[in-house]
């Protein structure tokens, strides 16, 4: 048997010392810096259907490598990002608004959101809910449409749609644990839920400030995604939205449109008249005549115009936010997005809320 030649520990020692050291400095810097913190996702399952954070956080969230865009907000008692409590049995007049992540608005400080501005205006007299959560589609707006009626009982519904809800709510397209798809079962849909748990070591992991800087500010998971896309240009990419033919997309999006709509009164419990839908502008099209020129063409806006037809073929109200940003842009020069980041900023959800307001389902639900 050889023997452990003199000094061998020791060089073990110090060059571990060498590599940990540096990186418990570079831990310890980061500490100190607004790195995203966000709540956890609880567990995803059959008892807990539905995707929600720990109930009664207050959170850091942070953007960018340089920190750009810096918020702080709170999960409420039912793990949902809203400064204001959900009481089911209240009695009073009840707006859900539901969506993605513009609705759950990490973004902006806390009560900034739209639905928090409403529900602030209303000074106890009726209550606003919203239920949001990052890459929602319209199939988790169903789910998000059927908890919010068996739970709460809302007076109506306002359902926020972002141009990439389409095809993004196929199980064919998009396939991330936590959510609910559209999936083909013979000639029709059905919504299926993918399941959802943090494991123990990305909860180890999420302790460090620098894996949650390099992770959720450097956004390298999407990168790694990008990378795949590029080198994966043969056959069918299911999470890769542009690896299908164009004409088929938007089939496939129409046909995800169409069992949207017509499931909405099931899921939500109520008629046409209490369900409103607000369609996001298409960007880059909402500052210059020229540069909605060059996207009125495109996938994004051919779906809102469908879905804005049928929704009102079928009766429900249509706030359509392109013409009320391209005219407030061109009053005073507004924008309503972020310079590094698409989702709405403060005066976006201003103005989203101003528009909820004078709608006929909002007036109707709160006539005083």
């Amino acid at each position: 048997m050889k023997s452990i030649e003199p000094g061998i520990p020791k060089r073990i020692f110090v060059n571990s010392l060498l590599v940990v050291l540096p990186l418990l400095v570079i831990e310890g810097i980061f500490r100190f810096l607004p790195v995203s913190n966000l709540p956890y996702l609880l567990p995803v399952t059959a008892q807990n259907p539905i995707a929600h954070f720990e109930p009664n956080v207050d959170y850091l969230f942070s953007m960018g490598p340089g920190f750009a865009i810096r918020s702080t907000s709170h999960t409420n008692n039912f793990g949902h990002t809203n400064i204001a409590d959900y009481h089911p049995a209240d009695s009073t007049p009840l707006l859900a608004v539901i969506g993605d992540s513009f609705v759950e608005a990490h973004h902006v400080d806390a009560g900034k959101s739209a639905g928090e501005i409403l529900n602030a205006r209303l000074h106890g007299k009726g209550r606003v809910y919203t239920f949001g959560i990052s890459g929602a589609a319209l199939s988790q707006y169903l789910a998000f449409a059927d908890y919010a009626r068996t739970t709460f009982r809302p007076n109506a519904m306002a359902f926020v749609i972002i141009e990439n809800d389409f095809d993004e709510s196929l199980l064919k397209y998009k396939s991330e644990p936590r959510l609910h798809y559209f999936e083909e079962r013979g000639d029709h849909l059905v919504l299926r839920r993918l399941d959802y748990e943090l494991s123990t070591t990305k909860k180890i992991l999420r302790q460090s400030a620098l894996v949650r800087y390099v992770v959720l500010n450097l956004r390298a998971g999407e990168t790694l995604k990008g990378l795949r896309r590029i080198l994966s240009r043969s056959g069918r990419v299911r999470s890769s939205r542009g690896s299908l033919k164009i004409e088929e997309r938007i089939q496939d999006s129409k046909r995800a449109i169409d069992f949207f709509l017509d499931q909405v009164p099931l899921k939500s419990g109520l008629r046409s008249d209490s369900v409103a839908f607000v369609l996001d502008g298409v960007r880059p099209g909402l500052y210059s005549p020229e540069a909605w020129a060059e996207v009125e063409h495109g996938y994004a806006a051919q779906m809102m115009r469908y879905f804005k037809e049928q929704a009102v073929a079928r009766g429900y109200e249509v706030l359509d936010m392109q013409p009320v940003f391209m005219a407030k842009h061109h009053l005073d020069n507004s924008r309503f997005e972020f310079a590094t980041d698409g989702h709405w900023n403060e005066l976006g959800h201003r103005v989203v809320a101003e528009a909820l307001r004078g709608s006929a389902v909002f007036r109707r639900t709160f006539p005083r």
